[in-house]
């Protein structure tokens, strides 16, 4: 629907009342005429959009072509070219899977490990706060000044509270920008940051622990888990830009400009409220909150810390760990060790085994590789593998054409059967068939037609027993399956006759 400029006023003020994007709102009107009839939009979820035989079977035979003339195959333009020319309305992440289920495509994952996301749930302000440093260059006379910015934001209402400039990220910087918040707007329940050696040393922990405050460090290498610093360093030095400056002044007038530079820019980000926000943060930090929010919040933090603690899944890989560095004699001091236990909960157990044969393999060959580095590389990768072979596996029991043609095949002898009536032979032969399946979705089929079989002839007897009986001696007469077979096969009867 095309609007004139009138109307297009209109959808700003209307959009701006409602506190909602123009293009939603627009998007919305699309869905109606200008007397108000709702207009048919084409559907094409459910058995309409879904992927089929015969459109994997084109797939595969264009990407083939494309092989055997050399030409090397790029998930984007492919993907373009399929819903241009073949009409398939595909997405790229489908297409991937499709490929790599026909061996077309390399499986893989981009998993970084220690690879978890903390989910932070926020309901009240100076709850949790962030606090992150990143690094600020300042150019003075084609000199680089470069200096750590030690930032304090609270997760829930992005109010940016204080902020420390340094050389370098330390322990005294991230006290002075907890002792900031503090004195602008009280003490907060927790603080998430990263595993940086300041952010976890003695001195922030005894603040800490002064303060009744709780440390909630997110995943080492993963800036994700403390991404309210992270964006609202983003958007400083997209805000600030570059800063050079002509003069001959020493460090010292860098630091100062970079200090009021962004003085400047908190001042102001605290009184703009985020997009669909009513409240600005500084509005919102001067919400009150209830002590029984208060203290809801610090029970959560609570528990969230000691069920990361507490999980005997993690306890068995931390003694793992524990072994590895004892048997080898591995030579570490104390934050190796803490890192080392903190990241090994974040591999599968299976993994760790398979590395630690492959770590006794290469010590073997060469005692200079008998370091914890090295044992994690191997993890690491192991775990990659382990990651794609997993995607991989879902990929080829999803959308391989040999797969997807069987269980098409196994549908239309679901269909057949149905319309055929029901005997007892019948039923034996398909608990047979179900019995010595050796793949995994025949033997899924086969126990779904088993279930409609026995509902057909349930419809035939009368009396349940005599309907067991004959299935029984029916059973007993088959000399293909073992008694235990037979004895598993009654036992799907009678499961599904209950």
């Amino acid at each position: 629907m095309t609007f004139v400029r009138g109307e297009q006023e209109g959808l700003q003020k209307s959009a701006w009342a409602l506190h909602l994007k123009i293009s939603s709102l627009a998007e919305w009107d699309k869905l109606f005429d200008r007397a108000m009839t709702p207009l048919t939009m084409p559907e094409k979820r459910g058995q309409t959009g879904k992927v089929t035989v015969e459109s994997v079977s084109r797939i595969v035979f264009l990407a083939r072509e494309m092989q055997d003339k050399g030409q090397r195959l790029r998930l984007k333009s492919f993907t373009q070219k399929l819903n241009r020319e073949e009409g398939l309305d595909l997405g790229r992440k489908t297409v991937e899977e499709i490929l790599i289920a026909n061996d077309l495509y390399q499986a893989n994952t981009r998993r970084r490990r220690p690879g978890f996301y903390q989910r932070l749930k926020q309901s009240i302000p100076n709850g949790l706060l962030s606090v992150d440093g990143s690094e600020f260059t300042v150019k003075v006379n084609e000199i680089k000044y470069t200096f750590n910015v030690e930032l304090a934001v609270d997760v829930q209402s992005y109010y940016h509270s204080g902020f420390s400039i340094a050389e370098s990220e330390t322990a005294r910087e991230v006290v002075r920008v907890i002792e900031a918040h503090k004195q602008a707007r009280g003490t907060p329940l927790a603080i998430v940051s990263d595993h940086g050696s300041g952010n976890l040393s003695g001195e922030v922990s005894k603040n800490m622990r002064g303060n009744r405050i709780l440390p909630l460090p997110a995943g080492p290498g993963n800036p994700k888990g403390n991404g309210t610093a992270e964006s609202a360093f983003s958007g400083m030095k997209k805000t600030i830009g570059p800063i050079v400056l002509t003069t001959t002044s020493p460090a010292d007038l860098a630091k100062s400009v970079l200090e009021k530079v962004i003085s400047v820019y908190i001042s102001m980000r605290n009184r703009l409220p985020l997009w669909g926000q009513r409240q600005s943060p500084e509005d919102t930090m001067g919400s009150p909150v209830a002590d029984t929010d208060r203290q809801k919040m610090e029970e959560y933090y609570k528990n969230r810390a000691l069920k990361k603690q507490a999980s005997p899944d993690n306890q068995q890989k931390t003694e793992r760990i524990d072994w590895i560095i004892h048997y080898h004699h591995l030579q570490m001091d104390e934050p190796v060790l803490k890192r080392a236990r903190t990241c090994i909960v974040h591999y599968d157990m299976e993994a760790i085994a398979k590395s630690e044969e492959a770590f006794l393999s290469a010590i073997r060959r060469d005692p200079n590789r008998r370091t914890l580095p090295y044992f994690f590389g191997i993890l690491k990768r192991v775990q990659k593998d382990r990651d794609e072979q997993q995607y991989k596996d879902y990929c080829f029991k999803r959308y391989n054409e040999n797969q997807m043609k069987e269980r098409d095949r196994q549908k239309q002898h679901e269909r057949e059967q149905s319309n055929q009536p029901t005997s007892i032979a019948s039923l034996v032969a398909m608990l047979q068939e179900a019995l010595q399946a050796k793949a995994v979705f025949i033997r899924q089929t086969s126990i779904r037609v088993i279930k409609q079989m026995l509902e057909n002839l349930k419809n035939q007897y009368r009396y349940m027993g005599i309907l067991k009986k004959k299935i029984a001696d029916a059973l007993g007469e088959v000399s293909s399956l073992s008694i235990a077979q037979r004895q598993e096969a009654f036992n799907m009867v009678e499961q599904f006759l209950t």
